[in-house]
């Protein structure tokens, strides 16, 4: 039983951005950066929860990855 469910089965979870761009669409590639951009929003979240969390996941280390999916996202979208 898998746990973890692929978004897509051409590339593997552990990708290269490289691979996406080789092997995927530009909608597959938009579904798999949404799914990052969500974690990351999580993890934003999750570090303005208390300190532990803070220290754990740095809540500036989230918005700039969140900052740079956006900006790839604005140029897949055009």
């Amino acid at each position: 039983m898998d746990l973890v469910k692929p978004l897509n089965k051409k590339v593997s979870m552990f990708a290269s951005n490289e691979e996406l761009y080789d092997k995927l669409t530009d909608k597959e590639i938009i579904t798999i950066k949404l799914a990052k951009l969500e974690e990351f929003a999580d993890d934003l979240y999750r570090s303005t929860d208390t300190a532990n969390w803070a220290k754990l996941l740095p809540p500036e280390n989230s918005w700039f990855k969140i900052k740079d999916l956006l900006k790839e996202l604005h140029q897949l979208n055009k």
